[in-house]
């Protein structure tokens, strides 16, 4: 009777020994969010084209920015900033959160030769697809991400 309590602690303490051990690969490995057609459109033609003027072009399609200046704008800064920060390479989407039903804002991290950018996309959801409502960039991450700035308890990401 001892021999089978005793195998029965070991066995149990392995497998959370094993559990535990494994936890983090687990939550490293999650899949990433979805990232909206558009979004992907973009950067596909960014990485094709190599120039950023493109992604900005399919960007604006269907959304609040459409007749807005803000995408030539944001074009132009990164024809300046290829100078310094080197070619597109990719991205990675770091967090989407939802607000609202038909709404979210999606983080990115855009990878260069040279450094990162970060960007913040607001999506909309029309009755067809997703259409990007607004954009911004910075090289600052926490301008983006606001709490990557605040160790408090009360501002959650």
């Amino acid at each position: 009777m001892m021999n089978i309590a005793k195998s029965m602690l070991r066995s149990a303490l392995l497998i959370g020994v094993a559990g535990f051990f494994t936890l983090p690969l687990a939550v490293a490995s999650d899949p990433p969010a979805q990232i909206p057609a558009i979004v992907q459109k973009g950067f596909a033609l960014w990485a094709e084209k190599n120039a950023a003027s493109w992604a900005f072009d399919a960007w604006k399609i269907g959304g609040l920015l459409e007749g807005d200046s803000k995408p030539a704008t944001l074009s132009a800064y990164f024809g300046r900033l290829d100078q310094t920060i080197g070619n597109y390479k990719s991205y990675e989407a770091i967090d989407v959160k939802p607000v609202g039903r038909a709404s979210e804002i999606l983080y990115a991290s855009i990878q260069f030769e040279h450094a990162a950018i970060y960007g913040r996309f607001l999506l909309y959801r029309t009755d067809k697809n997703w259409v990007i409502q607004n954009m911004d960039f910075s090289a600052k991450p926490e301008a983006i991400m606001p709490w990557l700035a605040f160790n408090g308890e009360n501002y959650a990401p």
